[in-house]
């Protein structure tokens, strides 16, 4: 009895081995859910499962996907398209840049102009024209243009044609001392002045020291776009007062003395410019003091401790009267010279 049981077993179970084998060799067929149940939506194709994703369904129905390399050589292809394009764009600024370039310089120009003046903008009056223009020279080397420290004096500043003077200019005197003022004119650099029309014949020039030597200045007048329109030259001579001048001869020591304690005292007040000339008179008559305090106005490293603010010091001027002040003998002197240096 038992025997025929088993035999009946044997007989269900390869009926079911062969009917999973029949289903597994059948291309649609659709197995069980992972759960266990099979649900089917009313407008799904047959075979269509809802619990299985269709990359499995295409797997199942033997359907091929997208090749890999075809993906990847679709991918270079774009990016060589994207760099062409970046490429040809690049040309094109670079091109346009180069055609417009000569433009934008003109309106630079214009624009570095117009800051450098400062009123083009706000003078849209401004007269200027383009004729020739013709500056005479003020003064010779022999026969300068003589004037006084801090007294204004007239500055010939003469225009050819005649006429030229009714045009508005910038004037730029180059190699004028520090401090210098022109009346009838407004600053608007160091050492430039916007001239009005009818200007020219009315200036008056003030500089601050006196020297020994003839200044040579170079005048460039300029239209007011910037353009150069004359260039020429001026010779001035800023002779010492008079009122510095002691009574004595040139060789007494206490004269000497006295300019020297003259310009302490106006060290003292803050007057730089009238102390070196009395110390240049004191040393022009010999006296070693004199030099050396005269070195010590345009000294970088000493300016600052005599009281002059906004004054720049000159290390040429004040290894000149170093070294005039050890020829005349002062002990200080040579130190001075060492630490002024190159």
């Amino acid at each position: 009895m038992r025997d025929r049981q088993d035999a009946a077993n044997m007989e269900e179970l390869a009926v079911r081995l062969e009917r999973l084998e029949e289903f597994a060799a059948t291309p649609n067929a659709t197995g069980p859910s992972r759960r266990g149940v099979t649900s089917h939506h009313p407008e799904a194709p047959e075979g269509w499962n809802q619990t299985e994703g269709a990359a499995i369904q295409r797997a199942r129905d033997n359907q091929r996907g997208i090749n890999p390399w075809l993906f990847v050589m679709a991918t270079a292809l774009n990016t060589m398209v994207a760099a062409v394009l970046v490429v040809i764009i690049t040309l094109g600024v670079v091109r346009q840049e180069q055609v417009g370039s000569a433009p934008r310089d003109v309106s630079s120009t214009a624009a570095t102009s117009n800051a450098t003046t400062g009123f083009a903008g706000n003078s849209p009056n401004l007269k200027t024209s383009a004729r020739a223009v013709e500056v005479r020279p003020i003064g010779t080397p022999a026969q300068p243009l003589r004037v006084e420290p801090r007294i204004p004096a007239r500055l010939p500043l003469q225009l050819q044609p005649e006429d030229a003077g009714l045009d508005t200019y910038i004037l730029v005197l180059s190699g004028v001392p520090a401090g210098t003022t022109l009346s009838g004119a407004s600053r608007i650099g160091s050492d430039t002045w916007l001239l009005p029309p009818n200007s020219a014949n009315g200036l008056e020039i003030t500089i601050p020291e006196w020297s020994t030597t003839v200044t040579e200045i170079a005048m460039e007048l300029r239209r007011t776009n910037g353009v150069v329109a004359a260039q020429s030259k001026a010779w001035i001579a800023v002779a010492p007062p008079n009122a510095q001048l002691p009574v004595g001869t040139k060789n007494d020591e206490t004269a000497a003395r006295d300019l020297v304690s003259r310009g302490d005292q106006l060290i003292d007040k803050g007057d730089v410019v009238g102390a070196r000339g009395a110390y240049q008179r004191a040393a022009d008559m010999g006296n070693s003091a004199g030099a050396l305090a005269l070195g010590s106005t345009y000294d970088p490293n000493l300016l600052w401790s005599l009281g002059a603010l906004g004054m720049v010091g000159n290390k040429e001027r004040a290894r000149q009267w170093y070294s005039r002040a050890d020829q005349l003998g002062h002990p200080d002197a040579k130190n001075r010279l060492r630490v002024l240096g190159n």
